[in-house]
């Protein structure tokens, strides 16, 4: 029963927080951090597996298919001197933790294993800096989940784990000892079934005493079973990981501890701890409390079936951090009659990347939404890129697709590894030319057609602001086959692909026809131009363009696109039709009377939508919608945004949402590549009355900062660009006026009057166009007035 009240209590936590009503515009959200001084160059994940492994997976003498089994090792060994620094090659299926002479080494290693369907991957460490001379202890704590079912890892089905540094390899020699303390939770608040995870059940009175310490005595404990040497079966070949390891944020106190530090409540009592922001955490506590004591711990996400900690105290002061993470700005214990409480705190962890880019105006609610978007984008990376933190944790690649465009603006490159890796990982899970929609996944086959064809486009995307030919050259076949699956039938229209799942949106009256067949433009025209790059033949595809072409045209009313099952033209397939092509300029102004006054989308397709409206030059229009339809999101008191447009229909964080952080980037900041690899990339500002925009984007050349001032009929633009990149740069100016760079006048009267370094480009449409290449950073200052 008592389960029961704390799965009740978790439901009530979110449903107050979801009614507590909006924030102040005062008080809108933001995230506190400092763009570094420096962006990280640009690498590729190494995609082949470790073949000359020494090291035997070892485990207990069980068979290692028991699920959710925690397993203590141990090896001590002697060095004469300490090398300036020795590689670890681990793996684990399915985490790991790592202690070196009581040393935390590795806080939660291992990803999620998937390369393949039957492969694994592994982590490199350098152990030095925690060696000494003489004896050393190697403590490894090792969770095996065993769930058969999961979207985001695929079960080996046996536990093990493999260590090899060096002469120091994991073998026989080894010392292991099931955790005791680690049980079942048999409760009714269960972890949803896509997820591997389960929760944590921590009975402290079980525990097998202070085994980390170099001094602790094992000789109790068995020799560790071998199981075979790194790349054989069932944990299959071991690949690198790809991506960094966590960064730890270190233990933190809750902005609301001082106020239950020395506590001991005479009731049971529930309270929420507060983080400053949705976060991937671990709870800790310390507290003095008689053995048998049960407290519970969960989150404002516990009841979509996120993970959540049980603890049972033993007699006196303890401590104790849950070592599965979960997410959440609002994390609540439930303490029984008489625990003393003496320290809470959490343990933010994430993906180890920096905020590097920006985006500010005058309008704070714009501001908020930007912040909102990187926020949530965050909270959503880890061993893969997520849909949610809570209740998936799944590479749905539709997804995907929508927060790598978010990186672009917002992250360093070490975030690009975590797309690399999602698309090694799916080239890798392909049957029968399908790309699979969430992988890795041990459910039944996956495919969402349209969620692969936005895949593919994003592989043009990734390749415009990298510049990586490689990345094209190892996605092409793949996207080629894949499209080639699709037939196109007499009326020169694709037949309905269902896949697995027949999804295109959640939103409201989703035009079949008109969204699957601009999405198949779309992926053709991106799959031509990959063509084109690395001298392919296209003629296929070019073909394939022209009839779509022709039978989608039989889909234009005087009122937009619509196919004869709709009753009114579709924000989405509208849209679509102008990102791809299919559109062409003079249907601009009906298209936009769609995008204006249908709001059929999910906040996944609303970036599309966004992102049609200032292809077509309506950047007010663009700016309205969307402060129309995240208003919601951006007033409430939560810093991420949600699945669907109502909270309660779906998660608190998921990153799909997150589009307008592009849209404001790229178009309002006006930002982005025009040629792959920001080669060459373009600078024009779209202000809405009198504002300043500032604007850094963290390019593969390096940072493009940016401060865009209008007021009283004049424009400043103030530009820091990186060297080895043409710019185009729009200066806003009106007929009659003049531009000066520097202060010296280099345009006036329709006339170029020169300056070193700047090429003028042409004028009209309200802007008057120069272009810069310094082979060196350099600062600009243009005003036009």
């Amino acid at each position: 029963m008592n389960r029961i009240i704390s799965f009740f209590m978790a439901v009530i936590t979110f449903f107050s927080n979801l009614f507590s009503g909006g924030a102040d515009i005062g008080m809108l959200f933001r995230n506190e951090y400092t763009v570094p001084d420096k962006t990280v160059p640009y690498t590729r994940i190494d995609t082949q597996p470790k073949t000359d492994w020494t090291a035997e997976y070892i485990w207990d003498s069980s068979d290692g298919s028991e699920e959710n089994v925690w397993m203590c090792m141990r090896k001590t060994v002697d060095l004469s001197e300490v090398p300036s620094s020795l590689s670890a090659y681990i793996s684990a299926d399915s985490r790991y933790w790592l202690y070196i002479n009581g040393e935390t080494a590795v806080f939660e290693g291992s990803v999620k294993r998937g390369p393949t369907p039957d492969d694994s991957y592994f982590d490199t460490v350098d152990i030095a800096p925690y060696l000494k001379a003489g004896k050393n202890v190697i403590c490894a704590l090792v969770w095996y989940w065993g769930k058969d079912t999961s979207f985001s890892s695929t079960d080996s089905g046996k536990a093990g784990f493999i260590f090899e540094a060096g002469d120091i390899v994991s073998d026989s020699s080894w010392k292991v000892c099931r955790n005791a303390a680690y049980l079942k939770d048999s409760g009714v608040s269960q972890p949803n079934y896509r997820l591997p995870e389960s929760n944590i059940y921590y009975d402290a009175r079980k525990e097998t005493g202070d085994w980390l310490s170099p001094s602790f005595d094992d000789s109790a404990w068995q020799n560790a079973k071998e199981n075979g040497k790194g790349g054989c079966a069932p944990w299959g070949k071991l690949y690198p990981r790809g991506i960094p390891m966590l960064k730890d944020y270190g233990l933190k106190d809750y902005e609301n501890s001082a106020k239950f530090a020395g506590r001991t409540f005479i009731t049971k009592r529930i309270i929420t701890l507060d983080i400053p922001y949705n976060a991937q955490c671990t709870p800790y506590l310390k507290v003095e409390a008689k053995a048998g004591k049960k407290i519970r711990i969960f989150t404002e996400n516990t009841w979509l079936g996120a993970v959540s900690d049980t603890y049972i105290t033993k007699d006196g002061e303890q401590e104790f951090e849950a070592l599965g993470w979960f997410n959440g700005e609002h994390i609540t214990y439930e303490f029984p009659s008489g625990v003393k409480i003496l320290e809470l705190k959490y343990r933010e962890t994430g993906y180890n990347t920096e905020f590097s880019g920006l985006f500010e105006c005058k309008d704070e609610k714009l501001n908020a939404l930007w912040q909102k978007s990187l926020r949530t984008l965050y909270v959503t990376m880890r061993d893969n890129f997520m849909d949610c933190p809570d209740r998936e944790r799944a590479q749905w690649w539709g997804d995907v697709t929508n927060e790598m465009a978010m990186m672009m603006y917002s992250l360093d490159a070490d975030s690009y590894l975590l797309y690399q890796k999602g698309v090694a990982s799916m080239l890798g899970h392909i049957e029968d030319d399908v790309l699979q929609t969430v992988v890795p996944s041990t459910d039944s086959f996956f495919e969402l057609p349209v969620q692969q064809l936005a895949g593919i486009c994003g592989f043009r995307t990734y390749y415009m602001y990298t510049g990586d030919r490689d990345f094209l050259a190892s996605v092409y076949d793949a996207a080629l086959n894949y499209v080639n699956l699709w037939k196109i039938g007499s009326d020169n229209l694709v037949e309905h692909r269902t896949g697995s799942w027949d999804w295109l949106d959640w939103g409201n009256y989703a035009d079949v026809a008109a969204i699957e067949n601009a999405w198949y433009y779309y992926a053709l025209s991106c799959i031509k131009e990959m063509a084109d790059i690395l001298g392919k033949n296209s003629d296929d595809i070019t073909a394939r363009m022209a009839l779509i072409k022709t039978g989608y045209e039989s889909l234009w009313t005087n009122k937009g696109y619509k196919s004869s099952g709709n009753l009114s033209p579709d924000d989405r397939a509208n849209a679509l039709a102008v990102i791809s092509g299919l559109a062409s300029e003079d249907k601009y102004d009906a298209i936009t009377s769609v995008l204006t006054g249908t709001y059929n989308s999910s906040p996944y397709m609303e970036y599309y939508v966004l992102e049609a409206l200032c292809r077509m030059d309506r950047y007010d229009e663009a700016r309205s919608r969307m402060l129309k339809r995240y208003e919601k999101m951006i007033k409430e008191d939560y810093s991420t945004l949600w699945e669907n447009w109502v909270k309660a229909d779906g998660t608190s964080n998921h990153a799909w949402s997150g589009g307008p952080l592009v849209i404001m980037s790229k178009y309002f900041a006006g930002v982005r590549p025009v040629k792959a690899g920001y080669e060459e990339y373009i600078i024009k500002p779209e202000l809405s009355g009198n504002d300043t925009v500032k604007c850094v984007v963290p390019s593969v050349k390096g940072y493009i900062k940016v401060t865009e001032t209008k007021a009283d009929g004049k424009f400043i633009l103030d530009a820091s660009l990186p060297g080895g990149a043409a710019a185009t740069v729009y200066v806003p100016c009106t007929d009659g006026q003049t531009v000066a760079l520097g202060g010296e006048v280099i345009y006036s009267n329709n006339t170029f009057t020169g300056a070193q370094g700047v090429d003028f480009i042409e004028a009209g449409n309200g802007y008057a166009a120069f272009s810069v290449r310094p082979d060196a950073d350099v600062s600009l200052h243009f005003e036009a007035s």
